[in-house]
């Protein structure tokens, strides 16, 4: 199986830029491991935290897992937790010396059989990192931010301040603003926000998702109407100031020359080659 490399993930979206092309990056991270986990083998209360934290309605859960099959299918690219058993990447921490939690760790190893039995049949595998990994400057040719650059771009977030924050930096930016967490996002602001993307998906050269569980469907929904999109996750956080999660620190810092950016420490220059 091949993991693609961040800077091949940035060229392709560069060029469906370039070219008015659609293109979808969906990472479900050891979040979407547990919620596919918990869906399948029926663990009520695993099920019962996710949907409550994700606004998702309990009646609605079959309904998510199969759009999530739906538009996994057709991305260019999902994530896979590969990377932290194969020795490329830099391990699964929740912090320096703190190791991942047994339960899920024995969850993510079985990502093949849980991506098989959701119906994830696509095999353009991606770093779950790689929202964060696509700020790293003098990595690669380009990075996220030249590729938003002089470009009209679109945010669906909680948190709508950070339009300012790129605003500032010169960047063309409107924000689809969601509820956050434990605020029924499915209730009070999906239909919406799916309406919204239905309209809109072609007037920007970009979308930027930062939604949680619900934020999959979305980046599938914005490709199917012909835009474009990458999943940043708390990347939104990172640029308002936030400090990034400790399993990270150890591997990349915040760039001095530029705030919104990252670079790697010494540690994670010693897996550069196989980002």
């Amino acid at each position: 199986m091949k993991i693609y490399q961040i800077s091949e993930i940035l060229k392709k979206l560069d060029n469906c830029i370039i070219n008015n092309l659609p293109f979808s990056h969906i990472r479900f991270g050891d979040g979407g491991i547990k919620f596919i986990h918990a869906v399948l083998f029926n663990d009520v209360e695993q099920l019962k935290i996710i949907t409550k934290k994700e606004g998702i309605p309990y009646s609605k859960i079959d309904e998510i897992f199969e759009m999530w099959g739906y538009v996994s299918r057709r991305a260019d690219f999902i994530d896979c937790p590969e990377v932290y058993f194969d020795g490329q990447f830099w391990p699964r921490m929740k912090g320096e010396s703190k190791y991942m939690n047994q339960k899920t760790s024995d969850k993510m190893v079985m990502w093949k059989t849980l991506y098989r039995s959701a119906e994830f049949d696509n095999e353009n595998y991606c770093n779950p990192e790689s929202n964060y990994l696509m700020l790293l400057r003098d990595v690669f040719k380009k990075n996220l931010f030249d590729i938003m650059k002089n470009r009209k771009l679109c945010i669906i977030t909680a948190r709508p301040e950070v339009k300012e924050v790129l605003i500032e930096k010169g960047y063309d930016v409107d924000v689809i603003k969601i509820v956050g967490h434990y605020q029924d996002q499915y209730t009070n602001s999906f239909g919406e926000v799916i309406i919204k993307i239905y309209e809109m998906a072609k007037n920007y050269d970009l979308f930027m998702i930062s939604a949680g569980e619900l934020g999959r469907i979305y980046s599938g929904y914005i490709k199917e109407h012909g835009g474009r999109c990458v999943d940043i996750g708390f990347v939104t956080e990172f640029f308002l100031g936030e400090e990034l999660h400790p399993r990270l620190k150890m591997f990349m810092k915040r760039s001095e020359d530029n705030p919104l950016e990252l670079e790697l420490t010494e540690k994670g220059k010693l897996f550069q080659k196989f980002i």
